[in-house]
């Protein structure tokens, strides 16, 4: 980052812009007051002594705009025509931007004073913009960053290459959607709740087509019927119009016409320009892409423990997950506890940032799906402030509640509900209503008090006089009874003082223990000093008679005097006045108590304080205190009534900024990668660490677009799984590419490695071993099926903690085969058809269907999964038929892409193939034959013909099979489809 100090010689002068006057106007009349000019201006006063950040900008026009920055807010300045200050012209908070623009460098402007002008026409003579100056150092500036800054030439040629894939990914997706519109033979409202002010429909598509969440779509050719795909699985596609269309308008069979749209690919690209210009969170980012030059990572905290067990693996990537600098990838296999453990990060992460270690620490849980998204943030919602940004209807159930629009309406409810009983509390303090009475009142009484005092105390003045007439004679007396008094207290008190004393002396000698040979010595000495004590008991009593006594002549001596004044004809009169105007004043400062307390007591209830001063109020000066306390104490529950109505009337409109709120003070962020950028409640938020599940399914311009916001990132994925989707047009694109002038063979060799594997298989292979853990015990399968599936695809490593599976009704195993290489060939065979050309297989889809009609009351949970389309209607019309009605069967079959990510109790696959070439098509992606097996919890059925699957022309397919038939013949279960379905017809009645 390039900072280059300026000091200017003078200060500047700002007027705000009439457009931007308008504008701050109107968002205070809307509620959305954020910063005015006044409030800004003060922060650059503050901000006077360490320099105020500053970037210029040239416009089209060449001229020359400042952009300055607080710690909280952005403002653009344009200097006058008269070149004697500046207009501000907009003022709005930081953004994610302004921190990528601050990293590039920045002038650090020291200007000795800020000065606000209401117009430009006020500004003063003998101001300057400084303009000159100001241009003249940001040219050194960007002179000086571009000599200490040049990219090596490998990061511009990964770049490049990624953006050269994305633009033709682009082209070709418009080429292709251009000229082939999505045909549609049903549609129906869905079964969903809507949760906008838009319509929800769902379309059954004539064939398969790959479309993406997010494409805007238009019905044929009706521009009323656009909106956007929420969900497209296997043939169902879940479309959200713009508006709110009558089901009777949409035709029941048409086409989806897809509408250019550059919404990905902006955010793709733009993930690219921030690692071109440097401004990616992680400034090693691009180092670790383009060179997969990852930071040495930190000793893992092997003192960290989680909140909740965790196995050997699992407790190794969360250790070192807390201190890896830059980035760290966890191969988790089926079952072993993905989700547990990026619970568990998550919730450390987040602990860490309350304890104070680094604040803030604002975690992002992403991916390339909804589904996998929300399926993560189910264990932290419990745990956590989660915040789930995305298309409510494209969520599931739990995952909406999460959203910021549905917390903020729970938020406004319980803002406004909270602050109920405190509005009516201060109901009688707003405006000038029962409170002021009571003022009022409370003033009438004190003041009645005052007249009356003042009488009182010109009385005793009079009665004063009187008294040192009628005492003169007697003062000698009096004087000699007061001196008696005072000698005889002093003497009480010293008697009293040895009787403590003699107590004292008489309870320790009694309390202490003495031998024998020493008690008649003892028992002497507590005597003595028991008749010691009673002596002085005795004293006490003598002096405390006499000092009676002499208190009683001295009270006598002055009695004698008040009835002489009493007899006096003056004083006698005074006194009956002095008596009158007390009574009086007392009767008044007692009203005045009945009025203040309950005034007193509704502020107490008000929260606004007691409303009296501390002690108790006994004479008027006293009550006049307190009631200056009311008035002041009303005065701020008044004001305090005023706000809160404000505060609460603002409640209703303040949807935006309570969002924001909610983001700012969330531990996490849920998005899918691209909502990470095209949600415009996460525009300008960076994070401390991006956890990105299936990592293994997303390709590389995906999954920069999260990664660039974050400072550290843990992928969590399976590369052994499901690969990100592969464009075959791109796939060719790439494939054609040939070394020359323009492109190296380094570059064209990259170029198809990126487009044909996950940006996690590609580190994963490359960064090393201490910055990838993988978990390596599976507790979802059987043992056996576990261990096939651990020695085919994982190298052996993964263990098994698995409870069992009990007795089957038809196999011995958990691993079962039904092989029906044991018809003809005309019976076994697959089929072509549909518009496409899919594959399906009859007899296998008979099989399956009897299977799940046998299975259907042992295991409530199933699933069938085959490889092609063109099966699963097969099936689906089967089963319809072989179960009596479609019941959960749409559910429950499909593709293995539909269950990336699911598992049930049973899982029965179909291969399908079944041909004398011995061709398999894409069942030679042994990936994908990992997660159809992997998904199973208790038993796995797989359906074949082992004959064509085991002549497999792709060398790794048939290297799998007898794999897989050895598993079979020793821990498995091998049977013929004669021998089945001949058990099947004896165990169920075929209700054809």
């Amino acid at each position: 980052m390039a900072i280059a100090p300026i000091t200017l010689a003078g200060g500047i002068a700002l007027a705000p812009s009439a457009r931007l006057t308008e504008t701050l106007a109107s968002a205070r009349v809307q509620g959305n007051e954020d910063l005015d000019p006044e409030r800004f201006v003060d922060q650059l006063r503050r901000m006077s002594g360490t320099g105020v950040p500053a970037r210029l900008e040239t416009g089209r026009d060449n001229a020359t705009t400042l952009r300055i920055y607080t710690d909280t807010h952005v403002a653009l300045l344009r200097p006058t025509n008269r070149d004697d200050g500046y207009i501000l012209t907009h003022v709005a908070r930081w953004g994610f931007r302004d921190h990528r623009s601050l990293a590039q460098g920045f002038l650090r402007v020291h200007c000795p004073q800020w000065f606000l002008y209401p117009h430009v026409r006020y500004i003063g003579a003998g101001y300057h913009s400084y303009s000159g100056a100001l241009r003249k150092a940001w040219a050194e500036l960007a002179t000086s960053a571009a000599s200490s800054a040049r990219m090596p030439t490998r990061h511009l040629d990964y770049l490049d290459t990624v953006e050269r894939i994305i633009m033709r990914t682009r082209d070709l997706e418009r080429e292709r959607l251009a000229a082939t519109p999505i045909l549609y033979r049903a549609r129906r409202a869905t079964r969903e709740q809507r949760y906008s002010a838009r319509g929800v429909y769902e379309f059954r598509l004539a064939e398969a087509c790959q479309v993406s969440e997010g494409t805007q779509v238009q019905v044929n050719d009706d521009r009323e019927l656009r909106g956007t795909i929420l969900r497209s699985e296997n043939l169902d596609v879940t479309v959200r119009f713009d508006g709110v269309p009558d089901f009777a308008r949409i035709p029941a069979q048409g086409a989806l016409a897809v509408l250019p749209s550059d919404v990905v690919y902006r955010a793709q690209l733009g993930a690219v320009a921030a690692l071109r210009d440097e401004e990616a969170t992680n400034p090693r980012l691009l180092a670790i892409l383009a060179e997969h030059g990852v930071l040495q990572p930190s000793p893992p905290d092997r003192s960290a423990i989680p909140s909740r067990s965790l196995d050997g693996g699992q407790l190794d990537a969360y250790q070192r997950a807390l201190g890896e600098p830059d980035l760290l990838l966890v191969l988790g296999p089926p079952g072993t506890g993905k989700t547990w453990t990026i619970t568990e990060i998550a919730v450390a992460e987040a602990a860490a940032a309350r304890a104070g270690a680094e604040s803030p620490r604002r975690i992002l849980v992403t991916s390339q799906s909804n589904r996998a998204v929300d399926n993560v943030l189910g264990g932290l919602a419990d745990q956590l402030r989660c915040v789930r940004v995305g298309n409510p209807e494209a969520l599931t159930g739990p995952a909406r509640e999460l959203t910021a629009e549905v917390q903020v309406e729970e938020l406004k409810d319980n803002l406004l509900r909270y602050t109920e009983p405190i509005v009516s509390a201060l109901e009688p303090f707003a405006g000038e209503g029962d409170a002021s009475d009571q003022l009022a009142l409370l003033r009438t009484h004190i003041g009645a008090a005052q007249q009356d005092d003042a009488i009182v105390l010109s009385r005793d003045a009079e009665l004063d006089d009187i008294s040192r007439r009628v005492r003169a004679p007697l003062e000698p007396q009096i004087a000699a009874a007061r001196t008696a008094v005072e000698r005889l207290e002093k003497a009480a008190a010293g008697r009293q003082e040895r009787l403590t004393r003699a107590r004292l002396r008489y309870e320790k000698a009694a309390g202490r223990r003495a031998p024998g040979w020493w008690a008649a010595v003892h028992r002497r000495g507590v005597a003595r000093r028991l008749r010691a004590l009673q002596a002085a008991e005795v004293r006490v009593d003598a002096a405390e008679q006499e000092l009676a006594a002499a208190r009683s002549e001295r009270d006598g001596v002055l009695e004698r005097v008040a009835l002489l004044v009493a007899q006096d004809g003056v004083g006698g009169r005074l006194l009956a006045e002095r008596e009158y105007a007390w009574g009086h004043r007392e009767r008044a400062l007692t009203r005045a108590a009945r009025t203040a307390e309950p005034l007193r007591a509704g502020l107490e209830l008000a929260g606004c304080g007691p409303g009296f001063p501390n002690g108790e109020a006994d004479d008027v000066a006293g009550w006049e205190r307190r009631e200056q306390s009311l008035r002041d104490t009303v005065g701020l529950a008044r004001t305090r009534a005023s706000l809160l109505a404000e505060w609460r009337g603002r409640i209703p409109t303040a949807d935006e900024e309570l969002k924001h709120e909610l983001v700012s003070y969330a531990d996490v962020i849920a998005a899918t990668c691209i909502g990470v950028s095209t949600k415009k409640l996460l525009s300008g938020l960076s994070f401390d660490l991006a956890i990105v599940d299936e990592a293994g399914q997303i390709a590389l311009p995906d999954l920069l677009v999260p990664l660039v916001r974050a400072r550290r990132a843990v992928l969590v994925g399976d590369h052994h799984q499901l690969p990100p989707y592969l464009d075959s047009e791109v796939a060719r694109w790439a494939e054609g590419l040939v070394p020359g002038a323009e492109l190296s063979a380094p570059v064209v060799a990259e170029t198809r490695d990126i487009v044909g594997r996950s940006e996690f298989e590609r580190l994963f292979e490359r960064i090393g071993a201490e910055h990838g853990v993988t978990l390596t015990t599976q507790r979802r399968m059987p043992e056996t099926v576990a261990t096939f599936i651990s020695h085919s695809f994982y190298g052996g490593v993964l263990a098994t903690e698995h409870p069992g599976t009990g007795p089957d009704p038809l196999f011995t195993s958990p691993l079962a085969f039904v092989d029906t290489s044991d018809r003809p060939p005309p019976q076994r065979h697959e089929t072509r058809g549909g518009a496409n050309g899919g594959v399906s297989n009859r007899l296998e889809a008979n099989l399956i269907a009897a299977l799940v009609a046998r299975y259907a009351d042992h295991y409530r949970d199933w699933a069938v999964i085959v490889p092609y389309r063109e099966q699963v209607q097969l099936l689906r019309r089967t089963l319809v038929r072989r179960l009596g009605g479609p019941g959960n069967v749409e559910d429950n079959i499909g593709t293995v892409d539909a269950f990336q990510g699911n598992e049930r109790d049973l899982i029965i696959y179909g291969f399908t193939r079944s041909n004398r070439a011995g061709s398999v098509g894409f069942l030679s992606e042994l990936r994908r034959l990992n997660v159809a097996m992997s998904r199973t919890r208790r038993q796995l059925v797989l359906v074949g013909d082992l004959d064509t699957l085991s002549s497999s022309t792709d060398a790794g397919f048939a290297r799998l099979i007898v794999e897989l038939r050895t598993a079979l013949s020793t821990v498995g279960d091998l049977r013929g489809s004669r021998e089945i379905e001949a058990r099947l017809r004896g165990a169920v009645e075929d209700p054809r």
